[in-house]
C-alpha cells in the first residue's frame, strides 16, 4: 500500500511541476533551514541546481552558489563595519574550472585565481601549492582542496601526474600534513579581519571513515560551521552490500584573521590509550575485566583473569588483586554468566 501511495505521489508531482519536479521538492524541502532571520546564509547549504559559473563537468566542482554566498556575507560585514569594497578581492587557490571567477565578476570585486594546472580557464597557471609563494592577499580565500585520492586531478582531469598534487598524496597522513602546511601559507596571505571559507568533506575507503575537517588544522577565530548538502554523487548510482552510512553532506568553516601577527590555531592530536598496560581515573575494575574478556572472544577462567591482569596497575596497586577481580564479577552479575569451576562469560557475547 505505501509503495503505490508513493508511486503516486511521484505522478501527481511530475504532472503538476513537469520534469524538474524532484528538484523543486528539495529546493522546498530546506528553505526554513536555508534561510532564517531574514539572512540567506544559515549553517545549511543546499543546493540541488549547480547554478551558473565554472563548469559541472570538472568533477569535484563547487557550486557558484556556495562561493557567492560565503563571499556576500563577507562583503555585508565589510559595509556593516563601513570598511572600503574598493580593494576587496577574492583568492582561490585551487580554482579548478574557474567558478570563483564568474562569482567575482558578477559581484564586481577582485579577483585572484591560482591552480596547478598549467592551463587553467582562469588565472595563474602551474601553481604549485606546496612549493610556490602565495604573493597576492586577499580579504576572502575560498579554498576547496581535493578530497584526498577520490579524484584524482593531475593525470585524470589534466595533463599528466603530478608529485605535488594533493590528490596523488601517499596515504591519509601525508595528506593531512601537506593540506595542514597550504592552509598555513593561505591564511598567512589573508588580510586583517579577512575570512578564508575552507570547503571539505569526509572520505571513506575500504570500509574507514577519514575526515577532513576533523584532521586539519583550525587557524584563526572560527566564525561558523555549515553543514551542505552533497546532490547528484557518481556514488549514488551504485549499491553495496556491506552496512554502512553513506556520506552525504560537506562542510564550509569560515575563520577570521582578527590579529596581523597572532594567529590561534588548532591542531589534531592522535594518540592511544592501551587499557591492559595503563590506568586511568576513568577506568574500573568492571571496565577492565570486561575489555579483557573480550579481548580473549568472551569467556575466561578466573584463574587466567588473575594471570593477564597481575601486571596491570591496578592489580600493583592492590595485592589483594585476585580477590578485587571475583569481587567485581559478583557485584555485576548481570554481565557475566557463571559456568561454574571459575569459568565465566560476557553475556552479551554468549551464543
Amino acid at each position: 500500500m505505501y509503495e503505490n501511495d508513493v508511486l503516486k505521489c511521484r505522478q501527481l508531482l511530475q504532472r503538476e511541476l513537469g520534469s524538474d519536479w524532484e528538484n523543486i521538492l528539495k529546493i522546498a524541502g530546506t528553505q526554513d533551514l536555508r534561510e532564517r532571520c531574514g539572512k540567506k546564509l544559515t549553517s545549511f547549504m543546499a543546493f540541488p541546481e549547480r547554478g551558473e559559473g565554472g563548469s559541472n563537468k570538472w568533477r569535484g566542482n563547487c557550486s557558484p552558489r556556495v562561493v557567492q554566498q560565503v563571499v556576500e556575507y563577507a562583503l555585508d560585514v565589510k559595509k556593516y563595519q563601513r570598511q572600503p569594497l574598493k580593494e576587496f578581492t577574492l583568492l582561490d587557490p585551487m580554482s579548478g574550472s574557474g567558478t570563483s571567477k564568474v562569482v567575482a565578476d558578477k559581484l564586481g570585486i577582485n579577483s585572484v585565481l591560482y591552480d596547478l594546472n598549467p592551463s587553467p580557464s582562469f588565472g595563474k597557471g602551474n601553481w604549485n601549492a606546496l612549493r610556490d609563494d602565495v604573493n597576492d592577499s586577499a580579504d576572502m580565500i575560498f579554498f576547496h582542496p581535493p578530497y584526498h585520492g577520490i579524484i584524482k586531478y593531475s593525470g585524470d582531469m589534466w595533463g599528466k601526474p603530478h608529485p605535488d598534487d594533493l590528490s596523488r598524496c601517499e596515504n591519509w597522513n601525508d595528506f593531512i600534513e601537506k593540506l595542514n602546511f597550504v592552509l598555513k601559507k593561505l591564511f598567512f596571505s589573508l588580510r586583517k579581519d579577512g575570512r578564508m571559507a575552507v570547503l571539505v568533506g569526509d572520505v571513506r575507503q575500504n570500509g574507514k571513515l577519514f575526515s577532513m575537517q576533523h584532521d586539519m588544522m583550525k587557524l584563526g577565530t572560527l566564525e561558523s560551521f555549515i553543514v551542505k548538502g552533497q546532490f547528484n554523487c557518481v556514488s549514488d548510482s551504485r549499491t553495496y552490500a556491506k552496512p554502512f552510512i553513506p556520506v552525504v553532506t560537506e562542510y564550509l568553516l569560515i575563520y577570521k584573521k582578527e590579529n596581523s601577527l597572532i594567529i590561534p590555531f588548532t591542531m589534531v592530536k592522535h594518540s592511544v590509550f592501551e587499557a591492559s598496560k595503563a590506568d586511568s581515573p576513568a577506568l574500573t575494575w568492571n571496565h577492565l575485566i570486561r575489555m579483557t574478556m573480550e579481548s580473549v572472544g568472551g569467556k575466561a577462567k578466573l584463574s587466567d583473569l588473575n594471570e593477564m591482569l597481575k601486571e596491570h596497575p591496578k592489580a600493583k596497586a592492590n595485592r589483594h588483586y585476585g580477590e578485587r577481580i571475583r569481587a567485581t564479577i559478583y557485584e555485576h552479575k548481570s554481565d557475566y554468566i557463571n559456568h561454574g569451576n571459575g569459568i565465566y562469560e560476557l553475556s552479551y557475547m554468549a551464543a
